[in-house]
C-alpha cells in the first residue's frame, strides 16, 4: 500500500518507466503529467514533486510549498540551472540514471523531513536557544554545545538544532562525521521568504543521535558577505520548529555573534581553568554589562577540562570571577579522543550515561539543567 503520493511533470515517457523503478520499494505512488497546472497547486496533495528540467526550465512556474519536496531530473548536469532550482526550494537536482543513489538517500532524507513536519504540527518545537560561547579560543566550546544537543536529543526526546556560527573555520560537522554540501550561506537568496522547508533543504540529519546540524560556508570570503540580518532570521524559523536551537558561537564578537548572544534564552559561557581563561571571561563579563547581555541571570558559567589536581580549585575560580560556577567538565583527553576523530555519537541510547568523563559531566549537567526547567 503506497504511502506517499508523488508528482511527475514529464514530457518523456522514458521519465516515468524509469523513476518508477527505481522508487518501486520507497511506497510512493506516482502520477504523471506533460505539464504543471494550477490544479495541482490547490490540491497541496502531493509529497513529491519530480520535475524533468528539460520539460519545465523555470522554477517559478512550479510555486513552492512546504507540504511538497520538489526534486528536480536532470540527463545533463549544469550548474547554473541546478543553482537556479535550489534557490527556488528544491530539495536537489539529480542526474539520472549516474545519481540513481543519490535519489534514494533523498527520498529517505525526506522521509524524516515528512515525519518531522507531523510532529511539528501536533505542537512540537518549544523555540529555546541555548548558545555557547567563550572569549578564548579553543576552549572546547564546539565539543561541549555538540554533546548538550546529542544528550538533549538522545537522553530527553527533544527536537534539536545544532547551529555551527563558525562561519569561517567552524568543524562542528567532523563532530558528526558530517561533509556539509551546503550551508546558510546558500539561504540568503530566500532570505525574506525563508521558512522551515528552506532550513531542512540546506541542513544534515544525523541518523545515529537525531540532531540536525547547519554549518556555515567554511570560506572567509563567503562568511565576510553573510548580511546582518540572515542570521537573525535562521534562528527565529527555527524556534516555531525545534524544541532547542544550539548556538555553537566563535569568539571574536562580530555581528553574527552579537545577534547569537541577544536571540538566546540561556548561555553557556565555557571558562577554562587557567589565567588566560580567567581574564578573557573579565573582558566578556563588561562587554555583556555594557550591552545587557544574559539579563536576568540567563548566563551559567561551565568549567570545561577540570582536575581535582588542578592549581585552581572551583571554589578559587568562583572567588576569582566573583560569581557561582554552575557546572564542571572533567578532563579526559585520551578516552573522548577516539570519538572526534571517527565522528561517533557521543550517546547511543537513551540511558547511555556515557563511556568517559566528559560525556558523563555534559550529561549530568544537561540533566541539572532540566531539572531545574521542570522545578
Amino acid at each position: 500500500m503506497s504511502i506517499y503520493k508523488g508528482l511527475l511533470i514529464s514530457k518523456d515517457r522514458s521519465w516515468s518507466e524509469e523513476l518508477l523503478q527505481l522508487v518501486s520499494e520507497e511506497n510512493i505512488e506516482i502520477s504523471v503529467v506533460s505539464e504543471w497546472k494550477r490544479t495541482f497547486r490547490e490540491q497541496q496533495s502531493y509529497h513529491y514533486i519530480f520535475v524533468d528540467l528539460d520539460t519545465i526550465e523555470n522554477p517559478q512556474q512550479i510555486p513552492m510549498s512546504s507540504s511538497s519536496i520538489v526534486l528536480g531530473l536532470t540527463r545533463n548536469y549544469e550548474f547554473e540551472q541546478a543553482r537556479t532550482w535550489l534557490v527556488a526550494g528544491a530539495k536537489d537536482v539529480i542526474v539520472l540514471p549516474d545519481e540513481k543513489n543519490r535519489l534514494q538517500e533523498a527520498l529517505k532524507a525526506s522521509k524524516e523531513q515528512f515525519k518531522f513536519q507531523k510532529e511539528t504540527e501536533s505542537g512540537y518545537g518549544n523555540g529555546l536557544v541555548h548558545a555557547f560561547y567563550s572569549a578564548k579560543g579553543g576552549s572546547g566550546k564546539t565539543l561541549l554545545a555538540s554533546l548538550m544537543a546529542q544528550s538533549l536529543s538522545i537522553h530527553h526526546g527533544f527536537k534539536v538544532l545544532l547551529i555551527d556560527l563558525n562561519a569561517q573555520f567552524g568543524n562542528a560537522d567532523v563532530l558528526f562525521g558530517i561533509q556539509p554540501v551546503r550551508s546558510y550561506f546558500d539561504l540568503i537568496p530566500v532570505m525574506d521568504e525563508m521558512d522551515i522547508r528552506h532550513l531542512q533543504n540546506v541542513s544534515n540529519y544525523h541518523e545515529e543521535t537525531k540532531v540536525t546540524l547547519l554549518t556555515g560556508p567554511a570560506n572567509p570570503a563567503k562568511a565576510e558577505s553573510i548580511p546582518d540580518e540572515l542570521i537573525g532570521r535562521l534562528i527565529r524559523v527555527a524556534k516555531s520548529h525545534y524544541d532547542y536551537i544550539i548556538l555553537d558561537l566563535p569568539p571574536h564578537i562580530n555581528n553574527s555573534t552579537f545577534t547569537g548572544l541577544n536571540e538566546s534564552n540561556h548561555i553557556h559561557y565555557i571558562l577554562t581553568p587557567d589565567s588566560l581563561g580567567l581574564r578573557a571571561f573579565k573582558y566578556s563579563e563588561d562587554l555583556f554589562e555594557r550591552f545587557q547581555i544574559g539579563r536576568g541571570g540567563e548566563v551559567s558559567v561551565l568549567i570545561n577540562r577540570y582536575h581535582p589536581k588542578l592549581e585552581l580549585t572551583l571554589k578559587d575560580m568562583e572567588k576569582i570571577i566573583g560569581r557561582e560556577v554552575n557546572g564542571s567538565i572533567e578532563s579526559d583527553f585520551f578516552s573522548i579522543q577516539p570519538f572526534i576523530n571517527m565522528g561517533e555519537g557521543f550517546y547511543k541510547k537513551k540511558k547511555d550515561k556515557g563511556s568517559n568523563k566528559v560525556s558523563k559531566s555534559m550529561k549530568k549537567y544537561v540533566d541539572e539543567m532540566q531539572n531545574r526547567t521542570k522545578g
